[in-house]
């Protein structure tokens, strides 16, 4: 994966994914940002800052969630930046990083599936308006197996989405699913 050049990026652009040690839950994102590169870790930035404040809420801590957590992106290479910051990748790119997408769900086998942002979330289940899908809980047919699906929004300090009160309550039951979800309810 890491030496991947199918999006054409230039050399010296690097895959970022989590660690592989024995996770039962997988957090797809949309694609590593300039802090995830420097750091070779998913979700590093002011995003993963905001998503790990959210986790807190149902009483993870980062290291404890990423410890039974993979954490992956649907773009494993960083896009590149715009006017407005990081650049949301292209459907090509997102197509090109597709195969190693359903390597590592095949590898990881998860229980549940947390696709971060509408790309990753289209791709568990379909399109469709966040409202819809945010604070619902999913099982779809994931590689062989029965999943848990619980999506939850980009936590881009930029998406005005997230900063609406009445998005900011499905925010918080799609949490609580999460934690009910790992004690097992």
């Amino acid at each position: 994966m890491r030496r991947c050049r199918k999006c054409g990026l230039p050399k010296g652009i690097s895959a970022v994914f989590g660690r592989f040690d024995s996770p039962r839950w997988m957090l797809v994102g949309q694609a590593p940002g300039k802090k995830e590169v420097a750091l070779g870790r998913p979700f590093a930035g002011a995003a993963g800052q905001r998503l790990f404040r959210w986790l807190s809420e149902a009483g993870f801590t980062e290291e404890q969630f990423r410890s039974f957590c993979y954490v992956t992106a649907m773009m494993k290479c960083f896009p590149g930046s715009g006017a407005r910051g990081d650049l949301k990748p292209s459907r090509q790119q997102v197509a090109n990083c597709a195969p190693w997408l359903e390597q590592e769900l095949v590898l990881v086998r998860p229980d549940v599936v947390i696709p971060v942002g509408q790309l990753a979330i289209e791709k568990f289940l379909g399109k469709a308006k966040l409202e819809v899908l945010i604070g619902r809980r999913f099982h779809r047919l994931i590689a062989g197996r029965k999943v848990t699906v619980i999506p939850l929004p980009h936590p881009s300090g930029a998406s005005a989405w997230t900063n609406a009160s009445e998005n900011r309550a499905l925010i918080q039951r799609a949490i609580r699913l999460l934690g009910r979800a790992a004690s097992g309810r």
